[in-house]
């Protein structure tokens, strides 16, 4: 009698195992993965040297995408949406606003048309015989959308642009409107760990946090008729505790040709904040131009 190589159950002597079961279990207790592991390794670290030779790029920013998210198109979400939005124009599909209007105008006509009118309901079809009008631009507004004052929000803008102050519209314009993430380089997050961002006693009661500062203040920016898109650049942003903010007031921390400065020096690190070249002075009739501008 003979005893199983694995267990050491009495076995016949022509076998070596008492079953498969064993079999397996003492070859793959024995087995050297050593070379299997090595050329595992060295067949993956070729794969990554390859990917990088010609490695693929975010489609919105540019960025290279790390070889354990080849699959992807995009960096991250964020961008995805960016690129994404760029294309939508209309309601749902990628037309002009003429295109919009020549399609809605269309559809009024036929639905006054219609011989069956229960089918879309009366109380539409009474409504497209006097239909709300947008305050601003004259457009006829759709059912849907009855209880709107505005068509858009393009028109929104600029019939509120109408109704302000130029002080008031200049505040407006100089508000900061970029993600801090997206230049984390560029400020100081260390503050708001520590501190947390600023909320007012009937919002969060965290007076000692951190709010944005305008380094080169709005106050100035207004006296001086400085363009307000250069006073809301990010490289006019400092964060700093709202306590010091409300004790800085209108003063100014930077001078202008530091804040130009500034923007240039930001510019080379990250690229062109605006698509067009910005004059520094403006006069007060620009400032409508300016609350609509697009970046």
């Amino acid at each position: 009698m003979g005893k199983c190589k694995n267990c050491g159950t009495d076995i016949d002597d022509k076998r070596v195992y008492c079953s498969l079961k064993c079999r397996n279990v003492y070859v793959n207790k024995h087995r050297d993965y050593s070379k299997m592991k090595n050329t595992f390794e060295e067949k993956h670290k070729e794969s990554i040297d390859n990917y990088y030779l010609n490695p693929k790029t975010c489609k919105n920013c540019g960025k290279i995408i790390e070889y354990e998210n080849k699959q992807k198109t995009f960096c991250d979400q964020s961008c995805a949406a960016k690129f994404n939005n760029k294309k939508r124009k209309g309601l749902k599909y990628n037309l002009s606003e003429d295109g919009k209007n020549v399609l809605i105008e269309s559809a009024y006509k036929n639905l006054l048309k219609i011989d069956n009118p229960e089918k879309y309901g009366l109380e539409r079809l009474e409504y497209y015989k006097e239909p709300n009008k947008c305050i601003n631009c004259d457009s006829i507004l759709e059912f849907r959308y009855k209880y709107k004052v505005y068509c858009c929000k393009e028109c929104r803008n600029d019939y509120f642009s109408n109704l302000k102050s130029d002080i008031e519209l200049y505040k407006l314009c100089s508000k900061f409107k970029f993600n801090l993430s997206d230049y984390e380089d560029n400020f100081d997050f260390d503050l708001i760990k520590k501190f947390g961002w600023y909320k007012a006693k009937n919002h969060g009661n965290n007076i000692n946090g951190v709010s944005r500062d305008h380094m080169f203040s709005i106050n100035e920016g207004f006296k001086q008729l400085i363009n307000p898109l250069l006073i809301a650049h990010p490289a006019n942003c400092k964060l700093i505790k709202n306590t010091n903010n409300q004790k800085k007031r209108t003063k100014c921390s930077i001078t202008l040709n530091e804040l130009l400065e500034n923007i240039e020096n930001f510019e080379k690190k990250y690229g062109k904040y605006y698509d067009s070249e910005l004059k520094h002075i403006i006069i007060l009739e620009e400032l409508k131009e300016i609350y609509n501008y697009k970046k």
